[in-house]
């Protein structure tokens, strides 16, 4: 009898799990459905970010990203350990050196800082995000 009450308490909770799911889809709209796809994925938006330099030395003082299939017309923003180091139009396969020199979060050794890219819907970091992509590098 236990067991039938726990199969059945199991299914029941299955149910009201996956129907709350779709409940969110319906009531949410395109801009919120983005915010979302950032909180469980970490990125979204079309295009990549790649990241040449994915291991470097505490002393070093550079990085080089490129990135793939974005938006060229909008402003980009680079962000490395959560300081802006580059902010302008970037062309789609062009390598470009991020200074990370005073920096001091980008050099830690504890964990894996991380380089995020950034386009908005009005080319201002106020506006409407429509893409966010990030990587992460390791320091020896």
């Amino acid at each position: 009898m236990k067991k039938l009450m726990l199969v059945g308490g199991t299914i029941l909770a299955l149910f009201f799990v996956s129907g709350c799911s779709q409940i969110v889809e319906e009531v949410t709209d395109s801009s919120d459905m983005a915010d979302i796809e950032v909180a469980t994925k970490g990125d979204t938006g079309k295009g990549a970010l790649n990241l040449k330099t994915k291991k470097i030395k505490k002393t070093d003082n550079e990085l080089v990203i490129s990135v793939d299939d974005i938006d060229e017309s909008k402003m980009s923003f680079i962000y490395v350990a959560n300081k802006k180091v580059l902010q302008e139009k970037l062309k789609n396969g062009t390598d470009y050196t991020l200074d990370i020199t005073n920096i001091k979060e980008a050099h830690r050794t504890d964990y894996k800082p991380k380089v995020q890219l950034i386009q908005f819907e009005n080319n201002h970091e106020d506006g409407d995000m429509t893409l966010f992509k990030q990587v992460r590098y390791s320091v020896k």
